[in-house]
């Protein structure tokens, strides 16, 4: 009895230790459109300068390296100031993407988003538009040990 609580609380320690740990890289590009062979490709270049109309592509790179599996994480990424997403481009195989119009604080479906105007002293629901989204969640049902994905979006710069 004795050698098997000894060995019970030798593996405790051990046991709260563990935890899942999902690391999130991000890296920014601007995409510019260069001629090969007569056609015209887009390629990606990292990029301090930005005028108004440039692409950016936006890359969230995460892995999980903790012990254990990562289950329900939300991976949540700001649309950068003086910026607008551009319909459609939000990626992340394996994930439900939403978007957020507050700062973050709720995330819901494009066709979901909409916001109340007063016209006339009556409440207006109106349709939010992409120039009104500031957040992009990418909602991932797990992310095992040792395991990694990649999620990404494009912005317009005003």
């Amino acid at each position: 009895m004795k050698y098997m609580l000894t060995l019970v609380m030798m593996l405790l320690p051990v046991a709260a230790w563990t935890a899942p740990d999902v690391k999130i890289d991000i890296v920014a590009e601007k995409v510019v459109v260069v001629e090969k062979d007569g056609k015209k490709l887009e390629q990606r270049v990292v990029t301090q300068e930005v005028l108004p109309g440039d692409i950016l592509v936006y890359t969230l790179s995460y892995k999980n390296v903790g012990d254990e599996p990562a289950k329900n994480i939300n991976i949540d990424d700001p649309i950068p100031n003086d910026t607008v997403y551009i319909v459609d481009s939000a990626y992340g195989p394996g994930s439900e993407i939403s978007f957020s119009i507050d700062g973050g604080k709720t995330y819901k479906q494009p066709s979901l988003l909409s916001y109340e105007v007063d016209v006339n002293g009556k409440k207006v629901k109106r349709k939010a538009t992409p120039e009104q989204y500031t957040h992009i969640r990418w909602s991932v049902p797990e992310v095992g040990v040792g395991k990694s994905g990649v999620a990404s979006f494009r912005v317009r710069v005003k």
